[in-house]
């Protein structure tokens, strides 16, 4: 990934540049994967890999970055793009399409769901026993916390296991991807900095 320049957008109204960022406290919840596919992702998650619920989103090039913030209500012009410098060497991994939404783990995680349960005829079971498995649905839910529930429940186990052996981004690309997402997690001493790109400094539009 050394081959590769990392660029992020930020609101130009809180923008500060140069200073280091290190690790925010608690959970990154996330906006653009259902929650379910997040719990998955965060099951399978191999030691020494970045966990989405602490990282933070790069791209490798400013236009990307720029169009990943502009999703939703923001506008494109409220923010500027960057370029990231690492302190350290923190645990980072590239996926091959340019937002985590549109990774094929997405709908092959749901559809792995939702197979299990329709064998199972969960949709006419009682509301007892669809609660068992709430457990997948939650935000945030941790590994340890899916697990313990799984030991509880055999059927919540039969799905999270169903699910997790269609995971795919945990496998690192064999080369850096010209339109990847990036994300990585900071630990202890590790932090980015922050550098305006001239044209941006100037209201220009960030190149390609």
């Amino acid at each position: 990934m050394s081959q590769l320049t990392l660029y992020r957008a930020e609101a130009r109204s809180t923008l500060r540049t140069g200073v280091p960022f290190t690790r925010r406290a608690g959970r990154r919840l996330p906006s653009n994967v259902p929650f379910v596919v997040d719990n998955i992702w965060e099951f399978t998650r191999p030691d020494g890999m970045p966990s989405r619920r602490h990282c933070v989103c790069a791209s490798p090039t400013p236009a990307l970055a720029l169009e990943g913030a502009s999703q939703g209500e923001t506008r494109r012009e409220d923010y500027v793009a960057c370029r990231l410098e690492l302190v350290g060497s923190p645990r980072l991994l590239q996926i091959g399409v340019k937002d985590a939404r549109y990774h094929r783990d997405v709908e092959k995680v749901q559809q792995a769901v939702l197979g299990a349960l329709r064998k199972d005829g969960w949709a006419e079971a009682p509301l007892e026993r669809k609660l068992a498995l709430a457990p997948l649905f939650v935000p945030g839910v941790s590994r340890e916390e899916l697990r313990a529930a799984m030991a509880r429940e055999p059927l919540l186990a039969e799905v999270v296991e169903s699910a997790a052996a269609r995971v795919t981004i945990w496998t690192p690309l064999a080369a850096p991807h010209p339109e990847g997402e990036v994300f990585f997690e900071l630990d202890e001493g590790q932090a980015f900095i922050l550098h305006l790109l001239a044209d941006q400094a100037s209201g220009g539009r960030a190149a390609a």
